[in-house]
């Protein structure tokens, strides 16, 4: 008898819900499969199968779809016409550009007290925090001049490492990740972390830190159950590495630099930010750079940028391997535009068209974060005449979007050409494929390190192709399509799995 009148009782409030929901729809229900009961999608999607997953459910429902897990209402778009409307549209962009909570964000960034984690998307803090963020890499000189001459500094020492790996062989992440943690370093505090330096990890343990709880599986769990972190196990483990490795960082670039600090000589961006603290102090306004905000700002760029950019390079010598034709054509060009005697410059990427085209491939073939960071809708509002629920997280479907056989003709087709005309010049910013892709995002939450990546990646790419050729060593090949079973982690951030590239000198210098 009780449990009939449980029943009963619950099929009453889902009617009642269900009553309640259709009087106020502001639009249509946005279709999407249907899930179980209560724990909707809970078990059949994770992270592993997400992006094939939101790729089918793609196919089915189109430019836009819904799905719930737990009590979690998802809605995923799935066209650059759709993403765009829903970020930059005048008309939308300040209902969807806001962030939902995180534990990362709250536990490591000191209360979501970052660009990108900071919960308001047109709040003043984010457009604070992101102009002086861009005030900060041209503070100490002349900006992108000085972050070429530190990556340069850098790739001199990235070449020794290489030559002194027996037979030039060596795993592509793992080197590539230590030579961008010397760029943050130089760009921080204007200093190389040397080899023999105890503290030369711990960018990469902050970086394994991040991944770890930025994987929304682990976030579901630990934003609902934060005390694990104080449990035995796995997220106890992961937390207090995280903790001594962000206790490190803290130390060296923040308060061993504030207490060396000299008035008006910038070392890097941390005396940037040091610099307009005492400034606020002095004028005797509420300080918005804390010493907690600086320090927790720091710890984003690393995430930024060691993280992606070390990704990026590793994917595109795997392709490179996989392609020599395309390798030999990016050669060509680079001996044409910069010649054999002098070091890239990043203002030879204008003349480099095919090296652009190419990164642009490899943002798109391989896009590292499929679905970018979750944004949240907070209001209850129409869009493009569908009913979108209040607190709904949304999702830009990015990995569809590059892998979109209606936009893109041949999407599993590795094709730097499709980005250049008939004469080998760029296509124009406003071309259908240049608007479609969206590695960084697009609106308020646009990726404020763009310019810095680019840089990077130009810089670091010219110089390894202009020196060496790169080949798999004997018996170690290694497909570069995402599809193939074992060549990539596809759980989070998308990675290749580890391999190993053999250099051969092109020319003596």
């Amino acid at each position: 008898m009780l449990y009939c009148l449980v029943v009963v009782v619950m099929l009453f409030c889902g009617a009642f819900y269900m009553f309640q929901r259709r009087i106020s729809l502001k639009g249509n229900i946005i279709p999407g499969p249907k899930g179980l009961p209560v724990i909707g999608f809970a078990l059949e999607i994770n992270e592993a199968n997400l992006c094939s997953k939101l790729t089918e459910y793609a196919e089915t429902f189109g430019d836009i779809f819904q799905f719930r897990i737990f009590s979690d209402n998802l809605i995923v778009l799935n066209s650059p016409a759709t993403i765009h409307k829903a970020f930059v549209d005048e008309k939308f962009k300040r209902h969807f550009n806001d962030r939902p909570k995180m534990f990362y964000g709250e536990y490591f960034r000191c209360h979501h007290q970052t660009i990108g984690s900071v919960p308001e998307g047109f709040g003043m803090f984010h457009k604070t925090s992101r102009k002086h963020f861009v005030k900060a890499v041209h503070a100490y000189g002349s900006g992108l001049m000085d972050l070429e001459k530190n990556v340069m500094s850098e790739m001199d020492l990235l070449a020794n490492r290489i030559e002194e790996m027996p037979d030039m062989t060596f795993q592509c992440m793992d080197v590539f990740s230590r030579s961008f943690s010397n760029v943050i370093s130089l760009l921080f505090s204007g200093e190389l972390i040397h080899d023999d330096e105890p503290d030369r990890d711990i960018f990469l343990q902050h970086t394994e830190g991040s991944i770890f709880f930025l994987n929304s599986a682990v976030n579901s769990v630990m934003t609902s159950l934060p005390f694990l972190r104080f449990l035995p196990g796995k997220f106890r483990e992961m937390y207090m590495k995280t903790e001594t490795a962000n206790d490190r960082i803290k130390q060296k670039y923040f308060h061993d630099m504030k207490n060396t600090y000299v008035p008006g000589k910038h070392r890097g961006i941390v005396d940037f930010y040091i610099e307009e603290q005492s400034k606020e102090r002095e004028s005797g306004s509420d300080v918005f750079f804390t010493d907690e905000r600086i320090m927790v700002q720091i710890e984003e760029i690393v995430d930024a940028g060691i993280t992606t950019s070390s990704i990026f390079l590793s994917n595109s010598i795997l392709v490179l391997m996989n392609y020599p034709e395309i390798q030999n054509k990016i050669q060509a060009e680079i001996d044409t535009v910069i010649g054999k005697e002098r070091h890239p410059t990043y203002s030879d990427r204008n003349n480099c068209h095919y090296l652009q085209a190419f990164e642009m491939e490899i943002h798109r073939y391989l896009t590292i974060t499929p679905f970018l960071l979750p944004h949240l809708c907070q209001d209850h509002i129409e869009f493009l005449g569908y009913d979108i629920e209040p607190n709904s997280l949304i999702l830009a479907n990015v990995w569809y979007v590059h892998h979109d056989k209606g936009v893109w003709g041949d999407p599993w087709t590795f094709r730097p050409e499709r980005f250049l005309n008939d004469e080998g010049q760029l296509l124009p910013r406003e071309h259908k494929l240049r608007k479609s892709l969206l590695p960084f995002g697009c609106g308020q939450r646009q990726c404020t390190g763009e310019t810095l990546a680019k840089t990077r990646i130009f810089l670091y790419l010219a110089t390894l192709l202009q020196r060496w050729s790169f080949e798999f060593p004997k018996g170690s090949e290694m497909s570069c399509d995402p599809r193939t079973p074992g060549s990539f982690d596809m759980v989070g951030i998308i990675k290749p799995m580890p391999f190993s590239c053999k250099a051969k000198e092109r020319y003596k210098q």
